[in-house]
């Protein structure tokens, strides 16, 4: 009796090991949400405004290939006034991004490149590319923060930086 308490007692931890916790997305969907602070760039008929612009970006990730990588298409709307005769500066964007994440552990790094489209005050369209750091809860939930540049070219030219932080629910879809 004692010996088999004692060989159950020894494989037990060895049970508990082989177990390692996944931290990856794939075949999850989910939405999130990102606050950012930017500082944009527009060119105008000759003339340049630049301006400090706080957003919300809302989004939905959607893991396309089965990897854990994402397609996030979302909106982002600039926190102030929607009038402002002084500048020309973006109040609406829409974004589409192929995010790539680096790693299967709770803190990982991304890198996405995509397409950033201001809707308002000037219609354009161009690349964007950011990079950023990920902390997993779960498979479900996590945080992040990263950096993103972004140029547009139409009814003027936009260049974008920003710095941002946002969190995702995730999720599987039957």
């Amino acid at each position: 009796m004692i010996r088999a308490l004692l060989a159950a007692a020894l494989l037990l931890p060895a049970a508990a090991g082989a177990l390692e916790p996944r931290f990856d997305h794939r075949d999850l969907h989910g939405p999130l949400v990102e606050v950012l602070e930017s500082y944009d760039s527009l060119a105008v008929s000759g003339r340049t405004h630049a301006a400090r612009r706080p957003a919300l970006r809302l989004g939905w990730g959607f893991d396309v290939a089965g990897e854990g990588n994402e397609l996030v298409a979302g909106a982002e709307f600039a926190l102030r006034s929607w009038d402002d005769p002084e500048r020309q500066r973006v109040l609406v964007a829409a974004n589409t991004r192929y995010r790539v994440y680096f790693g299967t552990e709770e803190l990982k790094t991304f890198f996405e490149l995509g397409l950033f489209a201001p809707l308002r005050s000037r219609l354009a369209v161009g690349p964007l590319v950011g990079l950023g750091l990920v902390y997993d809860f779960s498979r479900a939930s996590g945080v992040f923060v990263g950096g993103q540049f972004a140029s547009a070219f139409g009814n003027g030219r936009v260049v974008s930086f920003a710095l941002l932080a946002g969190a995702q629910l995730r999720f599987e879809l039957p």
